[in-house]
């Protein structure tokens, strides 16, 4: 029987006061306790107070947290004095005795989680999230890269259309809201382009928009957060609409001084100011942020830029005891630019522009109830603006138009071959996240339960005005006849998905040993289809220094905006041409339309699973643990070409000398093949790997610290059922039988292994620290697994398929359908090499801090030469140095 109450409790109070340095009291603070599962604050005078059951616990952890100071984690016993405690925050520099300036293993919302803290991001001297996040295992240390979109995939080593559905899966989580790429529509029309081939860019830099894949991690800077947390291992049930795990960024409202940032890398140039006030004793703090950042991708030609300005405002407040609310504003504007070129013709331009207004709310109130524990809730809203443009001149014959929004035959027009194409996508996204968490603890027998029960919506919708088309000026007119008609977005219906979810998080000894367990269900409805998903994270301790953990979990990630509701198919079957280069009032374009609205309402969220085994090692000096995994994903976002073919009378034309000519059925008929892109889940992949970590303490004699990480990942991954793919035109005439093959499931096979080693070393005396980074790639290779290059079956022209049990290459009815082999279709890391780079870091009294990070500091440009190609690929960038100055005041 479950009990409220099942032995009686001895409950002690903890006091205690946090100031700084001066012994000025710092004002709400967090103070936090994982063993007791409590987090409370300091009050305006610096004063904080739990109660602790010492019946129930013997020792207890303190965590203390300040925006700006160094964190204090320290742990009581409940036999000692726990009265008029008293914590000192340092402010956080190199004069300390200990930084952390590297990421670190903790078992926080995962058990493999990543953390990196305040002093970790700062290091990093980040234009954006993206430079912190490449300090991951099996991610590469690099210069900025701002001229492209960057997303962040985890554990996978999967490519293509199943990369992008990776990092699509990974959530984004900033102060408990979840941000979502779900209204993103900036993309062309995805039955002729497909997935992978419908951003919008420059010919030499690609797309700007990540439609179909995470989000663009640019636009996220890094000065105003305090923690980030990445969880690549299994997520706990309170976080849903994701496959690949979580990075789950923090930031908190509290007195800091004004500070400064300016970092310049050779194109690119980074200002940021903050700070944060003290409003009062209820009324919280206040902190604001404003970042500027610009970057040329050739400064001396000056074509191509991009353009981010972030602004935001966070206000913590705590009007009544137990009560925490914390209010975010956030506006950002980003600018790909990709201006005209003189020295190249045809007039090119191309810019995708955003802005995005985001406010979002938090509250936690601890009731400390029998029933009742504590509530949390977060919503947040964000509203944007997307324009993508893309233009080109044409200078060629007329050309014949079709633009009809419907099925059937017509007479269509000409437009003049000079003109200048447009591609103009005006997109209107906003989203929705709600959270609420209902928290408790009940017994049975002497074992407690921390239970969370809760919920999560996800809303998404896009009034943008879409795809606005000139006809007369045509941007991609009869490719694959297919031309392409505006599509408003306006009347597309929304997407609202929820879940819910219960968590219990427990604990007890096992053999002596302490044994923790976080296991949850969710419930989550994505697109009209249900899935459940348990997910589990345990940890035993083995001894006082060891432990062993084991996790296993299944989540799920809806579709998108866009691969629910792509544009219609459109396709213009030119019958008659006839033009009069004299007189185009006297020319004829017979045309038959035929338009294909896609229905993707059975697509259902794709889904992952994952297993979890690890061994962690701690002790003074030494820290080190290796974690395992197997993660398999299905129903990823795919795309599939279509094939249709169609019969249509023949017909001729008939001169008028005064008009336009007539046209009559001829009596014959003529095949037409065309082709569009479906999309469905149609992708699957398996993902396995080795994460090993080894950190120590700093070595007194040297003060230096090592840090050393190494990854192995294998991935497979396949596109299942089969496809269906065109011969080449020389075959589709009635002298050959086999117009089209079909192929089975393809499987690619990856693997990767790669170190990172870091050394830091820090002088506190002189508060200065250099850290040398290098990267060594030891092996890297992807190949084809199976025979999908050779055909199953073929189609005639009627698209009558026809079994192929065992392909011979010598049979003249279908041998031509053979595709490249696997051979060909292999590629090996030749060599071993590595990159090193080089971050100083000093303090120069209290208020100035001077950085230099030098990617690839002695240039060293690894690269090997192939025979057959003739070519020579370097692996390795040039040097580049980035320096950083902060100032606070």
């Amino acid at each position: 029987m479950i009990t409220s109450n099942a032995y009686a409790q001895k409950k002690v109070l903890v006091t205690g006061r946090v100031v700084d340095v001066k012994q000025k009291a710092i004002p709400f603070a967090t103070v936090q306790s994982e063993v007791l599962a409590i987090s409370t604050y300091t009050t305006s005078d610096g004063y904080f107070e739990f109660g602790v059951d010492t019946v129930r616990f013997r020792n207890f952890d303190v965590t203390i947290k300040m925006v700006g100071k160094k964190n204090i984690e320290t742990f009581f016993n409940t036999t000692s004095n726990l009265k008029n405690l008293k914590f000192i925050l340092l402010d956080l520099n190199l004069s300390l005795n200990e930084v952390e300036v590297s990421e670190v293993r903790k078992t926080r919302s995962s058990n493999s989680s990543i953390l990196f803290d305040r002093q970790a991001v700062e290091q990093v001297q980040a234009f954006s999230l993206t430079d912190i996040l490449n300090n991951l295992p099996g991610k590469t240390v690099t210069p900025p890269q701002l001229q492209n979109p960057t997303n962040i995939t985890l554990r996978s080593q999967a490519e293509g259309l199943h990369s992008m559905n990776n990092a699509l899966g990974t959530a984004i989580i900033m102060d408990d809201i979840q941000l979502s790429n779900n209204a993103n529509m900036q993309n062309r029309n995805v039955g002729k382009f497909g997935l992978a081939g419908s951003a919008i860019g420059s010919r030499s830099n690609g797309g700007f928009d990540v439609t179909f894949a995470g989000l663009d991690l640019r636009e996220i800077p890094a000065d105003n957060i305090e923690s980030i947390e990445v969880i690549s291992g299994v997520a706990p049930a309170k976080y849903g609409d994701l496959t690949d795990g979580a990075v789950i960024i923090n930031r908190q409202a509290g007195r800091t001084k004004y500070q400064f940032n300016s970092r310049i890398n050779a194109n690119s140039t980074n200002f940021s100011l903050s700070k944060g006030y003290v409003l009062g004793k209820k009324t919280g703090a206040i902190n604001f942020s404003a970042n500027y950042l610009f970057s040329e991708e050739d400064p001396s030609d000056p074509i191509k830029s991009y353009k981010r300005v972030s602004t935001g405002l966070i206000w913590t407040s705590y009007l009544f005891k137990g009560f925490k609310n914390t209010i975010s504003l956030d506006y950002n504007t980003r600018l790909d630019d990709v201006k005209l070129d003189p020295d190249v013709g045809e007039d090119y331009m191309t810019f995708a522009k955003s802005r995005n207004f985001s406010i979002s709310n938090r509250s936690s109130v601890n009731v400390n109830h029998t029933v009742l524990k504590s509530v949390s809730m977060s919503i947040g809203y964000s509203k944007g603006y997307q324009e993508t443009y893309n233009q080109r001149r044409f200078n060629n014959a007329p050309k014949a138009m079709a633009d009809k929004d419907t099925t059937g035959l017509y007479v269509g027009y000409y437009t003049p071959g000079t003109f200048l194409a447009v591609e103009h996508l005006l997109g209107r996204p906003g989203n929705l996240n709600g959270n609420l968490s209902i928290n408790n603890e009940f017994y049975t027998g002497e074992l407690v339960h921390h239970l969370s029960i809760g919920t999560n919506i996800y809303f998404s919708d896009n009034k943008g005005e879409g795809i606005v088309i000139d006809p007369d000026a045509p941007r991609w007119a009869n490719v694959g006849f297919q031309n392409e008609r505006p599509y408003s977005y306006e009347l597309l219906p929304a997407i609202f998905n929820y879940g819910i979810y219960i968590q219990d998080d427990f604990g007890f000894n096992l053999f002596s040993m302490p044994l923790k367990i976080n296991a949850g269900l969710r419930y989550d409805n994505q697109n009209g289809s249900v899935n459940l998903q348990p997910r589990i994270n345990t940890t035993y301790g083995l001894s006082s220094k060891m432990k062993f953990s084991l996790a296993f979990g299944m989540a799920s990630k809806a579709p998108t905006l866009s691969h629910r509701y792509p544009g219609p198919i459109y396709f213009d079957l030119p019958l008659l041409n006839v033009f009069n280069s004299n007189d185009v009032s006297k020319s004829l374009f017979l045309v038959y339309t035929d338009k294909i609205t896609p229905d993707n309402s059975a697509m259902v969220a794709s889904k992952s699973s994952q297993v979890e085994i690890g061994l962690s090692y701690k002790d003074k000096f030494f820290d080190s643990s290796i974690f395992g995994y197997y993660k398999t994903s299905r129903d990823g976002f795919s795309n599939e070409t279509v094939y249709k073919g169609y019969t249509l009378p023949e017909y001729s034309y008939i001169l008028d000398a005064e008009g336009k000519p007539g046209y009559v059925a001829s009596g014959g008929t003529r095949k037409w093949i065309t082709s569009y892109n479906s999309t469905g889940n149609r992708l699957s992949s398996n993902n396995a790997g080795l994460e090993w970590f080894i950190a120590t303490k700093k070595v007194k004699v040297i003060e230096t610290s090592f840090n050393l990480n190494t990854s192995f990942s294998y991935s497979t991954f396949k596109r299942d059922g089969f496809s269906t793919q065109k011969a080449d035109d020389k075959f589709i005439t009635d002298s050959y039988k086999a117009w089209f093959g079909v192929y089975g499931p393809s499987t690619t096979e990856s693997y990767q292994v790669m170190s990172k080693l870091t050394t830091s070393t820090h002088i506190p005396k002189l508060g200065f620290v250099v850290s040398i980074l290098t990267d060594f790639f030891w092996l890297k290779q992807s190949k084809i697994l199976d025979k999908a290059y050779l055909p199953v079956a073929y189609l005639d022209k009627d698209f009558q398929r026809y079994e192929i049990p065992v392909f011979d290459p010598d049979d003249a009815t279908y041998n031509y359908l053979a595709l490249n082999s696997a051979a060909a279709n292999i590629t090996k890391q030749p060599l071993v090499y590595a990159n090193l780079s080089l971050r100083v870091a000093k303090d120069i009294g209290k208020a100035m801090r001077m950085s230099v990070n030098a990617y690839n500091v002695f240039n060293i440009r690894n690269s090997s030469y192939n025979w057959i190609t003739d070519k020579v690929t370097t692996y390795t960038f040039p040097v580049s140095v980035s320096a950083d100055l902060s100032i606070k005041f």
